[in-house]
């Protein structure tokens, strides 16, 4: 009777043995278990098995049992990455939306990681949700460029040529029409900058644009009229000489 008590309880220590074949446990000592599971299973189907042989069955997997060693599992990476993830979460309208489209899911994911039961789990977790911060992109700064346009719309246009005005309207209105894309770029901000700045910088006044015609015209006149002067000096000369010749 003490034999078949005892196989039950080799078979129920082989039972709750498996069990921990699934935990957080070293490679090494999950092995160990493994071995000892195998070895207590021979015993138990062996109806030729002594009671010493039982006995050694039991001992020897309780043994594996307290032997195995739980690993210590790093989540330091991912919880960095989930207070860094949390802060743009809390000021989302800051970014691109295209750059952080589904960035809210991936860190509830990483959140429940916390939880995995193995280090790869956690490493695969903080790596992705690392990858998607970094894959975020704030929005331009467009502060100087609203500063350009309000300078541009405070301009009497009507008071400049037409030449020199077109441009400025042509690049006033792609520089509005940037303002309303959030998916624009520091780059091309900085380059709306610069070019509606170049035409701003070469608006030339109706006025001065008359003066300077008039003084070319002006110039053109006195050198029509020197050559004219010149002209008729000579005809007088030629005249005089004929008339001396003559007498």
């Amino acid at each position: 009777l003490w034999e078949i008590v005892t196989k039950a309880e080799l078979e129920a220590l082989i039972e709750s043995a498996n069990g921990y074949l699934d935990g957080n446990y070293t490679e090494e000592s999950l092995e160990a278990l493994q071995t000892a599971i195998t070895a207590a299973q021979a015993v138990a189907a062996n109806d030729d098995a002594t009671t010493a042989e039982v006995t050694e069955a039991i001992t020897n997997l309780a043994n594996a049992i307290a032997g195995l060693e739980s690993i210590t599992l790093d989540t330091s990476a991912l919880a960095h990455e989930i207070e860094l993830v949390t802060q743009m979460i809390a000021n989302l309208d800051d970014y691109v939306p295209s750059t952080v489209e589904g960035l809210a899911d991936k860190l509830a994911d990483a959140q429940a990681a916390m939880n995995a039961t193995t280090q790869e789990e956690i490493d695969a977790a903080t790596e992705s949700l690392r990858e998607a911060r970094l894959n975020a992109r704030t929005k331009a700064d467009v502060s100087a460029l609203e500063e350009l346009i309000a300078y541009v719309n405070s301009l009497e246009l009507r008071a400049y040529t037409s030449a020199s005005a077109q441009p400025v309207i042509q690049n006033v209105a792609r520089a509005k029409a940037m303002l309303t894309n959030e998916e624009v770029t520091q780059e091309e901000v900085n380059d709306m900058v610069e070019t509606l700045q170049a035409s701003v910088d070469n608006l030339v006044e109706v006025n001065n644009s008359t003066n300077a015609e008039e003084s070319t015209n002006t110039a053109a006149a006195m050198q029509t009229g020197m050559m004219l002067a010149l002209m008729a000096a000579a005809g007088l000369a030629t005249i005089a000489a004929y008339r001396r010749k003559r007498s």
